[in-house]
């Protein structure tokens, strides 16, 4: 967990002409204005311990869904380069972006699955990132151009290309929407959730030794415990109905 001036706000998501193919706007960095709008805005009443208030919620706001965190065997933030490669194996890694925008990404292959598909899990590479490279980003297409599959290993046939809570590449809309409800954004080919939450430090991490100062306490998380910012997305591309791309997004470096 490390302190910033920036938070990141997700510009939207158009939809390309003919190819329907999701084209991400940039994750912009902004000042750290955007911040003190979340900090303005005062905890619920603050009674009992740290311990206790964890206890009773490890996250507040509306973050995503702890059933569409994992995919394939890992999970958003609490996998990282090295289990990535322990759990899928060996792959090609490459940088795409740039400044604050640049990811590391890895790639698999499914077995099984049309000749195109890829799984890509990528990691915020910029200094915003973590210095184990934790997974912020899972994308799964199901089809993908031969030259973003060049490289990428094949996936043990072993891992299941669905979300704990159901969605995989060929669910209905209904299903998305029965799941995670009314998106934040629609377009006809694709469904967009915007993802904005609080996450209390645990009492004892080194992260919570780190901010609960009483400096810390006043000038960051309004006199209350530490807590992390989070900010995440899912991002649904469909045809005639039908999931064609699923990506999910989720980061929790931001503090203060």
């Amino acid at each position: 967990m490390r302190q910033s001036q920036r938070a990141w706000i997700y510009d939207g998501a158009v939809v390309e002409t003919g190819s329907i193919s999701l084209v991400l706007a940039d994750m912009r960095i902004v000042h750290r204005a955007a911040m003190l709008l979340l900090l303005a805005t005062p905890l619920a009443a603050r009674s009992g311990d740290d311990h206790q208030r964890v206890s009773d919620t490890q996250s507040r706001g509306h973050d995503v869904p702890p059933g569409v965190r994992s995919l394939a065997g890992v999970t958003l933030n609490r996998d990282s380069a090295a289990t990535i490669r322990a759990k899928l194996g060996p792959t090609r890694e490459r940088t795409v972006g740039t400044g604050h925008d640049v990811l590391l990404d890895w790639c698999y292959r499914p077995r099984g699955t049309a000749a195109g598909a890829l799984l890509e899990l990528m990691s915020d590479a910029s200094d915003m990132g973590t210095p184990g490279r934790a997974l912020n980003v899972i994308r799964l297409r199901g089809s993908a151009p031969a030259t973003e599959r060049a490289g990428c290993a094949p996936l043990p046939s072993s891992k299941q290309l669905s979300v704990p809570a159901g969605l995989r590449l060929g669910s209905t809309t209904k299903q998305v929407e029965t799941l995670l409800g009314r998106p934040t954004r629609r377009t006809a080919d694709s469904l967009v959730y915007v993802y904005d939450a609080k996450e209390y430090m645990r009492p004892g991490t080194p992260e919570y030794e780190t901010w609960n100062t009483p400096e810390y306490r006043e000038s960051c998380f309004g006199a209350g415990p530490p807590y992390a910012n989070v900010a995440g997305w899912v991002i649904v591309l469909v045809r005639d109905d039908r999931i064609t791309e699923l990506r999910i997004e989720r980061y929790d470096q931001s503090a203060c």
